[in-house]
């Protein structure tokens, strides 16, 4: 890594990895960010933040946009809470550093096992007692386990025996497919926010979402897949928007952005401060 890297690496050591924003219109003033609302003036320190995360019902102006790119502060533009991605400014700012890390691990055998390794530490909470020799192995194991995972969610919500997601209920099907979708779009904006790329994964590959699915299955059945079952099991009316909005509520609960940036970093073998969290 050549001087440049490793001092943008440090700067964003330096700052709060992100920052979320809602309703109100987003312009510069005396060289800082100010977002204008009903109930008065906010004004952001765009330069100490990596990512400001524009959630519904903020306006900006083309200044405030080149002021972000001017601070190396990537803008994404999400539903409420992150519950989807739409849009992003300039991913990894001007230093592709984190990428090239990303290829790097991703194509150096060795290394892509020892990251897949990690992300399952962090999915089941346990090192594998398995010793897989490849990629393809460890999927094996990871399939089996998550079957059992299912048929264990399944049971505990009193929802029948688990025929697979095929062979579910057409709403409970539906609700596992919003909730997943709700938290693919936090994962994403996570990775562009960290400077890596959405589409370079660990374990998953060829997809434009691969490392979305892998940071996604670090938390998705502890948290998105119950809340769908739960939310399915109360009632199968309106479940769309049920679980959508159980989704962005539970995210601002836990704090969801936060722990995938550190399960991000964890699978990714990054060392980062996180102190400076928000």
């Amino acid at each position: 890594m050549d001087y440049l890297a490793d001092t943008t690496v440090l700067l964003h050591k330096a700052r709060s990895p992100f920052l979320a924003i809602e309703r109100g219109h987003l312009r510069v003033s005396d060289h800082c960010l100010l977002l204008t609302r009903e109930d008065g003036d906010i004004e952001i320190p765009v330069g100490m933040i990596s990512c400001l995360l524009i959630e519904p019902g903020v306006t900006i102006t083309h200044e405030a946009v080149k002021l972000a790119a001017e601070c190396d502060t990537l803008l994404v533009w999400t539903g409420e809470a992150g519950v989807r991605f739409y849009s992003s400014g300039m991913p990894g700012g001007k230093n592709a550093s984190r990428l090239v890390e990303q290829v790097r691990i991703h194509l150096d055998p060795l290394e892509r096992m020892n990251a897949a390794k990690r992300l399952y530490r962090l999915m089941f909470g346990e090192d594998l007692s398995e010793s897989p020799s490849s990629i393809e192995e460890l999927r094996g194991i990871e399939g089996a386990r998550v079957k059992k995972w299912y048929r264990k969610i399944a049971e505990d919500y009193g929802v029948g025996e688990w025929q697979g997601r095929s062979g579910s209920p057409g709403e409970l099907q539906s609700a596992l497919g919003y909730a997943t979708s709700c938290l693919y779009g936090l994962c994403e904006a996570v990775i562009l926010s960290a400077g890596y790329s959405p589409a370079i994964g660990t374990v998953h590959s060829g997809d434009q979402r691969s490392m979305v699915f892998d940071l996604a299955d670090t938390v998705k059945f502890r948290t998105v897949v119950p809340l769908a079952f739960e939310t399915y099991r109360e009632s199968d009316v309106d479940i769309g928007n049920r679980v959508r909005r159980r989704c962005r509520d539970l995210f601002r609960e836990m704090k969801m952005a936060e722990r995938l940036f550190a399960n991000l970093y964890e699978i990714m073998g990054t060392h980062v401060d996180h102190s400076s969290c928000p």
